[in-house]
């Protein structure tokens, strides 16, 4: 009798360690990914400046091996095509998947159809050049604006789909466009200690947006799903992707490709139409469950707003 039960228990403690092993190798994934390469256009840099900024991101990501993709909009550079091409060719030498995000980064809601795919086609002419016999695969809508009917949103799907490329999400975003005009601007005016400063309030605003997304990923989910994660190609983001991707490591998260991400379910699900720009998470919830309490998700305060649009004056009129 003796050896029936030590046999039971020594097959119980090998049910509970597989079930034990199977939760703690279920990964956590992530795809890093760029709007607005080479530059995220809100006011003019030196072509030195664009030059620097893309090689120091393009060299932390290869210091974490990591394959991202880079959502061009070309008309940021529209008057310096060599800069332009030799920006995206370092892209592309580096391994990085360059996807489309207009020519003139236009509202799909500001805009009918025709004019918007135009603009699409038009914004993919110096990044084909740059890949060759490779077609761009991935679009990405500026202002996360994918149509704002049920209607538009499939209207949108069929015209990207005839031009080969395919709509990509967004789970996670850091409102960094917020921050980094008064971080450049802190740069420029050599105020190095502020811009510091001011780089670890960005910072600390990242890791409350991380944390909230992934609590509403756990209210929605059953297990972890991988998700895609958006940033801008700016100087502070340049000066940042290391503590943002020690992060998300710390946080158990595997970098893989955006292709692999969307192989997920979750990424073909159809959601209702907004007429605002907003990432998966909340289109996902609000078209189905609505778990998540979305009025908690942190935002930039209104005294951050105020001093974005104060620098961008200040760097747009050149008074630096």
């Amino acid at each position: 009798m003796m050896k029936v039960i030590h046999v039971s228990f020594i097959t119980y403690l090998c049910l509970v360690s597989t079930f034990v092993d199977a939760n703690e190798h279920i990964e956590k994934k992530i795809s890093i990914t760029f709007d607005d390469v080479p530059i995220h256009g809100e006011f003019a840099l030196s072509p030195q400046s664009l030059a620097n900024i893309n090689h120091k991101i393009l060299d932390t990501l290869k210091k974490y091996n990591i394959k991202a993709t880079g959502f061009v909009n070309e008309g940021h550079l529209k008057d310096n095509a060599k800069l332009l091409q030799e920006l995206l060719s370092a892209w592309q030498q580096h391994g990085h998947e360059l996807g489309n995000h207009t020519f003139s980064h236009i509202s799909y809601h500001q805009n009918d159809l025709n004019t918007y795919l135009t603009d699409i086609q038009k914004g993919a002419a110096t990044t084909q050049i740059v890949l060759g016999k490779v077609k761009q695969k991935f679009f990405r809508p500026p202002y996360l604006h994918a149509g704002s009917t049920d209607e538009a949103q499939l209207m949108l799907d069929e015209g990207l789909h005839k031009l080969g490329l395919q709509l990509v999400p967004v789970t996670m975003e850091n409102a960094d466009y917020v921050f980094d005009a008064p971080y450049t601007n802190k740069l420029e005016s050599k105020n190095l200690s502020e811009a510091n400063t001011y780089k670890k309030q960005y910072l600390e605003f990242t890791e409350r947006r991380l944390d909230f997304y992934e609590s509403a990923s756990a209210k929605m989910f059953d297990q972890p799903v991988p998700h895609i994660l958006m940033l801008h190609v700016n100087q502070l983001n340049a000066d940042s992707l290391d503590s943002i991707l020690m992060s998300l490591q710390s946080r158990g998260y595997q970098f893989q490709s955006l292709e692999q991400t969307l192989q997920q379910p979750i990424y073909a699900q159809p959601t209702q139409a907004f007429k605002f720009g907003i990432h998966w998470l909340f289109r996902w919830d609000k078209s189905k469950d609505k778990k998540v309490n979305w009025a908690s998700e942190p935002e930039p305060s209104q005294d951050e707003f105020a001093e974005h649009q104060q620098a961008l004056t200040i760097l747009k009129n050149g008074k630096l």
